[in-house]
């Protein structure tokens, strides 16, 4: 069966992209898509060099007299986010993602598509296949788990790669360079729990909240879009208002990088309730569309009852700390910059919940344009914390990144861009975490970028990509790999 993807152009990118869809590459297990990538090498005599946590680096030989200029470093993780719509039944690690194109757009079905940072390692693959594209020496670098806790380029050998020019293919808005990215921190709470018998009366009974959007944590934290953790939330303490519940369980969200679209609790509660309870939630429902609809309308709250679980619920006051902790814990845009007004300065996301038999698991994940201020946000929540008596842990933790002041990236990018869409590019600062973070501090002085083609809804079954982003993306990153003996 034909791809819907083989007519697109650039063919070699959208070759390896049609690859790439097809090999399971979540992070932490990147082995299927790193004997892809080796597979590449070897068919174009490429060296090939590893380090002990799996990034691979890949020595490609500059175009005829072009062997002294600079060695360019092109940068992409190997790994994407999976996440699948509510009741699918795909499996990444069997299934090639199902795709389809629709006017200027390819998307998935049901699925995140992989655009991120798929696109990436196909560019970079491609524009080393193409003869027409005139370049001096390139390595490849290509890292893995990026989107869990970025310990690929956190742990990175420096040995491995040797240019001090690298560009970083992991942007998301076509017309814009990157010039920096906000450090970041995740917090893992553990609250213990005491659990008992639900008092005579009492029936199980589940609350789900989805429908929602989601979103990359990051980029789309300042759309204020509904995060079905905290919303569940809320509704339980409006139930505690009225009446005794007693959870048995909460569970939602899934990557730290994500805000949760999906939640559910399942919670004992008096059965002569149960009336109140829905009128309960129809009357929230309108008060959370009021307040979110404008950016997420698809908001679905339902109140079921469900199966006798298999273990006791906690007890009352287990039950309350855990429901007030939730609503206490910060989430959304904290602070935004005093210097740049419409920018994001920091943010936390209420990521996941998860309970186990004696304890509930929450992951926060927190951002920063300062590492001061990256600090305050987890003290709030560490203090937050230990005042429902949970205990924190801070892990993956990454410093934000600026673009040097005398860049010849810059300056290449700069050109390029100017030569393929006829105006000067947007330089922007995100507030989404770059790998450029922690390989600046491997890395110590390397000059880098970032840029990369237009996609939507990362970390989302709505993920898209613009196929004709992609083309100029492609278009600048040639221009600029041909560029580099006039600007270094």
């Amino acid at each position: 069966m034909t791809s819907p993807l083989s007519h697109l152009e650039p063919i070699g990118l959208w070759k390896h992209f049609d690859s790439l869809r097809a090999i399971p590459r979540p992070s932490g297990d990147e082995s299927k898509v790193i004997e892809y990538i080796e597979a590449n090498a070897k068919r174009m005599g490429w060296g090939v060099r590893r380090d002990a946590v799996g990034n691979i680096c890949l020595q490609v030989p500059s175009s005829q007299g072009r062997e002294g200029q600079p060695i360019v470093v092109l940068q992409a993780h190997l790994d994407m986010v999976c996440e699948k719509e509510v009741g699918s039944d795909f499996d990444f690690s069997r299934a090639p993602i199902d795709v389809s194109v629709h006017g200027d757009w390819v998307s998935s079905k049901g699925t995140t598509l992989g655009a991120d940072n798929g696109i990436g390692v196909a560019a970079a693959l491609a524009v080393c296949e193409d003869t027409t594209v005139e370049h001096g020496p390139i390595e490849l670098l290509f890292t893995v788990d990026e989107e869990g806790s970025l310990s690929g380029a956190k742990q990175l050998d420096p040995t491995l790669v040797r240019g001090r020019i690298l560009l970083n293919l992991d942007a998301e808005n076509d017309d814009q360079i990157v010039i920096g990215c906000a450090g970041g921190c995740d917090t893992e709470i553990e609250y213990g729990a005491r659990r008992a018998m639900a008092p005579e009366g009492h029936i199980p009974v589940k609350l789900s909240v989805g429908g929602l959007l989601g979103g990359h944590s990051g980029l789309s934290i300042h759309e204020n879009r509904g995060n079905a953790i905290r919303i569940l939330a809320r509704i339980l303490r409006r139930y505690l208002r009225e009446q005794e519940i007693y959870v048995e369980r909460i569970e939602g969200g899934n990557k730290s990088t994500t805000i949760p679209r999906e939640a559910y609790a399942v919670f004992f509660a008096p059965e002569k309730y149960l009336s109140r309870a829905q009128q309960l939630i129809d009357e929230v429902s309108e008060a959370f569309m009021r307040e979110i609809g404008v950016v997420d309308s698809g908001l679905r709250v339902m109140l079921e009852r469900t199966a006798t679980p298999s273990v006791s619920p906690f007890d009352c006051s287990s039950t309350r700390r855990l429901v007030r902790l939730l609503n206490a814990l910060p989430h959304g845009v904290l602070a935004m910059s005093r210097a740049h007004p419409t920018q994001v300065h920091s943010s936390t996301n209420l990521a996941s919940v998860r309970t186990d038999v004696d304890r509930v698991t929450l992951t926060m994940s927190s951002r920063s344009m300062l590492q001061w201020s990256l600090d305050g946000v987890l003290n709030q929540i560490d203090a937050v914390s230990r005042l429902a008596g949970a205990a924190t842990e801070e892990t993956s933790a990454y410093g934000p990144w600026h673009v040097h002041e005398q860049s010849t990236a810059m300056a290449l990018a700069l050109a390029a861009f100017e030569k393929v869409y006829g105006t000067r590019p947007r330089c922007t600062v995100i507030h989404g975490g770059l790998e450029c973070g922690p390989l600046s501090e491997r890395l110590p002085g390397i000059d880098m970028i970032s840029f990369g083609p237009r996609i939507e809804n990362a970390h989302t079954p709505t993920e898209r990509v613009s196929i004709s982003s992609v083309q100029r993306f492609y278009s600048v990153l040639g221009d600029m790999l041909t560029r580099v003996g006039t600007h270094a």
